[in-house]
């Protein structure tokens, strides 16, 4: 848990992205289809880091990763409540699906 740019509760997800595909990907665009964050069944929004996570979240944006490359990013969002629950959902790429697992991630 981290303050965002508002000064508001806001949980950072770091994470390495290896591009399994052919093409080059923005690490964003891949987070934004195939990842989703929820918190008492309501999605949680992206928000603005500041300082050292505000250089690690924009690289996620602005970086492209060529096809068989990683890259160490980071997603920042903004919860409702810093005790409840964050739920984290992944979808298959190549399927378009969401998978049955999920990641329970506790706020304390």
């Amino acid at each position: 848990m981290i303050k965002d740019a508002n000064g508001d509760a806001a949980l950072l997800v770091k994470y390495n992205y290896t591009n399994k595909t052919s093409t080059a990907e923005t690490p964003q665009q891949v987070q934004n289809n195939a990842i989703m964050l929820k918190q008492d069944d309501k999605q949680l929004s992206a928000t603005t880091a500041t300082g050292d996570n505000a250089q690690l979240v924009q690289a996620s944006s602005n970086n492209q990763v060529q096809p068989g490359k990683s890259f160490d990013g980071a997603l920042l969002v903004k919860v409702n409540s810093t005790t409840s629950e964050v739920t984290m959902y992944f979808k298959n790429i190549q399927t378009n699906n969401w998978l049955d697992s999920t990641q329970p991630l506790k706020l304390d």
